[in-house]
């Protein structure tokens, strides 16, 4: 029956696709019907993050819309996640367990339970980021 299925979203940068991300995104799909990847745009993540992305928007998007756990993959303009919600109608968001207890993730909870939707934390890999790949790309350019 169409109306029981859940609408699952994963916000995130995705900048130089790694396991974190994957790891992120296969959880999540086990834990609903239909996933929706939101992929920051270039603006979005300077905003957010004060630096631009290394992969550029349009790769990023069609990264990971090509990855099989995820059914739909479309451009999130920024941290409100209630515009991102009245787009694409989601049911539960998806974010690492770093959020979880802190300032920002109070914020998303609050914001979700207003529109009826929730937040579920799954768990944040730890050994691979964008930050550290950052990290390793400036040192590397840095020696060459």
């Amino acid at each position: 029956m169409a109306g029981s299925m859940t609408v699952g979203y994963v916000p995130g940068g995705f900048d130089m696709l790694h396991i974190g991300h994957l790891n992120i995104l296969t959880s999540s799909r086990e834990r609903c019907d239909r996933l929706i990847a939101g992929v920051a745009t270039d603006e979005a993540l300077i905003a957010m993050k004060g630096r631009a992305p290394v992969v550029p928007f349009e790769e990023r998007l069609a990264l990971v819309a090509a990855l099989r756990c995820v059914d739909r993959a479309v451009a999130d303009v920024g941290q409100d996640k209630r515009i991102a919600w009245r787009r694409h109608h989601f049911d539960v968001l998806f974010k690492g367990d770093d959020w979880k207890d802190t300032p920002k993730g109070d914020q998303l909870e609050a914001e979700m339970a207003e529109i009826g939707a929730r937040v579920v934390y799954l768990p944040y890999t730890p050994t691979t980021s964008s930050t550290i790949l950052r990290g390793y790309l400036t040192k590397a350019l840095r020696i060459a």
